[in-house]
This record gives structure tokens, C-alpha cells and sequence, in this order.
């Protein structure tokens, strides 16, 4: 009889045991899946897929913005020399368009000058064989275009064509 009295406590722990550790597995299985579908359910509030399943659109509004064309304004013809080591120095001609919004015309005439002269000080800084090419007359095109940009700012350049290009 003393060993049933000694063995009957330790199966009812051995019980109480696996009780709590089943309660503790549930616990963590019940969490699990409350946090799996809170994440989820968060996920698509958050992703607009609830709105869409349940007709909650909102109204799309379209924002419709009236820009005008951009114009061409010539600059006067540019003829300078360029920066040489040798007795005769190269000679550059250029006819160049400046493509811009409307509104902004006035500012370029308005500063024409000193853009002529900071182009002009720009090519005579230059050497024959950076203007020649196609690489050459693109390099020459993004720098003009950052020179005009700097002067009108802050209007703004979209690019500028050259209607003539000759390097002698």
C-alpha cells in the first residue's frame, strides 16, 4: 500500500505535466494563427485588397495640367577662335536654337547677353578636337544647355538645337 500511495502522486504530476504542456503548445498554436492572420488581414487593408473586395473604391480624380508648346528662340550667330599651342588658331561657327517654354522667352531675352558671353567664353576655353565629332558636338550641347540653364534659372532649357556647327 505504500508503494500505491507513492506511485499515485507521481502519475497525477506526470499528468498535470503533460497538461500544462499541451495548454502551453495550444496557447503558441492559438497565438500563431491570430498573429499569421492579423498580419495577413493587415497585409491587405494595407495592400487596398479589402477596399477592392468590398466596393469601398475611392473616387479616382484626374488632375489635368494645360503646358503649352515649347518654342524655339534663336541666339545671334556665335563666331569665335579657339584655344590653341600653334600659330593659327581654329575658328568655330555656330547657329544655335534654344528650345524652351513660352513664358519663359522674356527671362532668355531679357539675359540674351550675358549668355552670349558666358558661350563665348566658354568656346574660346575650348580645343578643336573636344568640339569635333559626334561626341564632341554632344559634350558641346550639354554644356551650353547647363550654361543657359545657370543664367536663366529658374526657368528651365529643354535642349538646344544647333542649326549650324562648323570648326575650321
Amino acid at each position: 500500500m505504500a508503494d500505491d500511495n507513492g506511485d499515485e502522486p507521481k502519475k497525477a504530476k506526470g499528468k498535470k505535466k503533460k497538461k500544462k504542456a499541451g495548454g502551453k503548445i495550444l496557447i503558441g498554436l492559438i497565438l500563431g494563427i491570430l498573429i499569421f492572420f492579423g498580419g495577413g488581414g493587415g497585409l491587405a487593408w494595407y495592400m487596398g485588397w479589402v477596399h477592392a473586395l468590398m466596393g469601398w473604391q475611392k473616387p479616382i480624380s484626374h488632375a489635368e495640367l494645360e503646358i503649352g508648346k515649347p518654342v524655339f528662340h534663336p541666339l545671334p550667330e556665335i563666331r569665335t577662335d579657339m584655344k590653341t599651342g600653334e600659330c593659327r588658331a581654329p575658328f568655330l561657327r555656330a547657329v544655335v536654337h534654344v528650345q524652351l517654354m513660352p513664358e519663359d522667352v522674356p527671362r532668355l531675352q531679357e539675359a540674351e547677353m550675358q549668355v552670349m558671353d558666358a558661350i563665348l567664353t566658354h568656346l574660346r576655353g575650348q580645343e578643336r578636337q573636344h568640339v569635333v565629332g559626334k561626341e564632341g558636338s554632344e559634350r558641346l550641347r550639354f554644356e551650353l544647355v547647363q550654361i543657359i540653364q545657370n543664367i536663366i534659372r529658374p526657368a528651365k532649357v529643354h535642349t538646344i538645337l544647333f542649326k549650324e556647327l562648323i570648326v575650321q
